[in-house]
C-alpha cells in the first residue's frame, strides 16, 4: 500500500507494505523512474537526448562506477567483471522470458505488453555497454563492422 505526503511539493510516497517499486516508464523522450531511499518513494523525471554508441557507451560506464562504487562502500565489495557478466545472462533471461510470453509459449504471471521487450533490451544493452567501456572496446565500431559483416555475407 502506498500513502501519499499530500504536505509535499515532489510526489513522495511512504511504502507500508511491500510491494515492487523499482519501475520505469517512458514518455517520448523522458524516463520516469521511482526510487526508494529510506522507506520513501520519490517519482524522478530525466530527460533524455540522442547520443552516439560511443557516447552511451561512456555514460553507462560513468553511472556504473557511481553505483559500483557506492554499493563497494556499503557492502565491502563491488561488482566484478564476472558479476557483470552473470547480470549479463539474468538480463537475457528476462528479455527471452518477456519475448517468450507476448509469443504465446509462455503463460504470463502478468500480461505481457509490447513496452516490456524494451526495457529489458535496454537492462541487457546496459551491461553490455558497461563490459565494452571495462575492457576498453570500442563497441561502436565494432558494432558497425558486425553490421558490415552481415551485410556481406546475407546480402551478395
Amino acid at each position: 500500500m502506498l500513502q501519499v505526503n499530500s504536505k509535499a511539493k515532489k510526489r513522495v510516497a511512504r511504502v507500508t507494505s511491500p510491494q515492487k517499486t523499482n519501475t520505469r516508464s517512458f514518455r517520448g523522450n523522458e524516463i520516469r523512474a521511482i526510487i526508494i531511499k529510506s522507506g520513501f518513494l520519490k517519482c524522478v523525471v530525466v530527460t533524455l537526448v540522442s547520443v552516439t554508441l560511443r557516447d552511451a557507451q561512456h555514460l553507462c560506464w560513468k553511472n556504473f562506477r557511481k553505483i559500483n562504487d557506492k554499493l563497494d562502500s556499503e557492502r565491502g565489495k563491488g561488482w566484478t567483471p564476472f558479476v557483470m557478466v552473470t547480470d549479463l545472462l539474468e538480463e537475457a533471461g528476462e528479455v527471452a522470458a518477456v519475448i517468450k510470453g507476448l509469443e504465446g509459449f509462455k503463460p504470463p504471471e502478468k500480461p505481457k505488453t509490447k513496452e516490456m521487450p524494451a526495457t529489458e533490451l535496454s537492462d541487457l544493452l546496459y551491461i553490455i555497454f558497461v563490459l565494452a567501456e571495462h575492457y576498453g572496446i570500442e563497441l561502436e565500431e565494432s558494432f558497425l563492422q558486425t553490421v558490415n559483416d552481415y551485410v556481406l555475407r546475407f546480402i551478395k
